[in-house]
């Protein structure tokens, strides 16, 4: 689980602080929500992580409801670029960002408390394998996930920007290897890396993505729009 710590929830908070750092230069809802889907994600993989050390059932769930927050997240940001909203005036654009990232941490750290609580089903049984629950929450976060691809590789085709085509394809890979996940029957069994391995690349592309938006002024100009 460490390594899936180091480069999913650490990766994760370099781009959710990339981003942050666009949201404040042009005032895009898009890099905003964008930022605070990685803080969600970020926060509650390390979580997860934790759990694994005692409770597979908890680590799973964990990194299942992360990954719908994220997904949710994700999906409002490509229909705010889908529908070009207007940018947010600079005065509010710190606060905004400083009050959201509170309230997503917030809302991370709660409901891994509750999974921790046992107040959300089972998830995952050790020798049998994931449970209907997880196969149904996992089945709404890859479909999400799809979606968004297909939101974001159409604004892709119109712009031929960079930034979209890694974040699209990181979108892809990301749906499929989660799908990897709802295979395995004993908790980080090779199923199950395969489909990690998946997210990890995805991962990547998504720090490409927003590092992509950094090395040009052009496609740090789209960036608003995306």
């Amino acid at each position: 689980m460490g390594l899936n710590i180091a480069i999913v929830g650490g990766v994760s908070f370099i781009v959710a602080y990339l981003s942050a750092k666009g949201y404040l230069a042009t005032g895009s809802l898009t890099l905003l929500l964008i930022t605070l889907s990685f803080i969600a994600i970020g926060l509650m993989d390390v979580i997860s992580g934790w759990y694994a050390n005692f409770a597979p059932n908890w680590a799973v769930t964990t990194a299942a409801i992360g990954l719908l927050l994220f997904s949710v997240l994700q999906i409002f940001g490509s229909f705010q670029a889908s529908f070009r909203s207007v940018p947010i005036g600079s005065e509010y654009r710190k606060t905004r960002l400083t009050i959201t990232c509170l309230v997503v941490v917030f809302l991370s750290v709660l409901l891994s408390s509750l999974i921790g609580l046992n107040v959300f089903p089972t998830f995952f049984v050790n020798g049998i394998g994931v449970t209907l629950t997880d196969r149904i929450v996992y089945a709404i976060v890859i479909f999400l996930f799809s979606l968004n691809c297909v939101l974001f590789l159409r604004l892709y085709f119109k712009t031929k920007s960079n930034v979209l085509y890694w974040y699209a394809l990181a979108l892809a890979l990301d749906a499929i290897g989660l799908y990897g996940l709802t295979l395995q029957v004993h908790y980080s069994d090779v199923v199950v890396w395969t489909g990690r391995l998946g997210t990890y690349i995805a991962t990547i592309y998504f720090l490409i993505a927003l590092l992509s938006s950094r090395k040009s002024n052009k496609e740090a100009e789209k960036l608003p729009e995306i």
